[in-house]
């Protein structure tokens, strides 16, 4: 049974963790090297969470060469983004992580920052972001002890991230900005629309 990383509960700052090991059957190449204003998807949020100020970068899924981070293998492949948080939490030395995919290149950094700051105000396992009633957990700041609950959903392999967030002190963050931020970029078609976005 995997332990926890000893967590510093003094220690500033956040940990970033990418999600980057989907199969992207859809695009039909790996999304994380798409390309997009000159750098690859995976560079982009990296790029974010660095100029954010995350302590720590570990990259969910795939291997990275990429300075300043580290990579983190699926303990059990084929879980899903339940598993990625699965793998990355006990490896991570902060008690928070702002967790973003690796698919939606145009998320802002200062969407991100605001909201890591509601998130920091206190009280809740998750701070995410919510669009027009929709929640998108995959945006979101997570309490990194809540890895038991983690734990215990992928070896019981409930895996939606729905019966995670059920059972935690979540708060919504209410996103009011430009909903092209919010784009997943999951076919060819979405890529093409995306780049066209950024260079508007």
């Amino acid at each position: 049974m995997m332990t926890m990383r000893q967590k510093d509960s003094d220690k500033p700052g956040f940990c970033g963790i990418v999600l980057a090991g989907g199969r992207s059957t859809r695009m039909g190449t790996d999304k994380a090297d798409l390309l997009i204003d000159g750098r690859t998807f995976l560079e982009n949020q990296v790029r974010k969470l660095q100029y954010l100020g995350a302590g720590e970068i570990l990259i969910s899924g795939r291997s990275s060469s990429l300075p300043g981070t580290r990579s983190v293998p699926d303990l059990v492949p084929g879980l899903g983004p339940l598993g990625g948080l699965c793998s990355c939490f006990p490896t991570c030395g902060y008690a928070s992580a702002l967790v973003i995919s690796v698919d939606v290149p145009l998320l802002s950094v200062s969407t991100l920052e605001e909201l890591l700051r509601t998130h920091q105000r206190g009280g809740f396992d998750a701070t995410i972001l919510a669009h027009n009633g929709r929640i998108q957990p995959l945006i979101a700041v997570y309490e990194t002890d809540t890895f038991p609950l983690l734990q215990e959903l992928t070896e019981s392999r409930r895996l939606a991230m729905r019966a995670y967030i059920e059972r935690l002190r979540y708060q919504l963050f209410g996103f009011s900005g430009d909903p092209d931020e919010l784009l997943n970029c999951n076919r060819p078609e979405d890529l093409a629309r995306l780049r066209h976005k950024s260079n508007q």
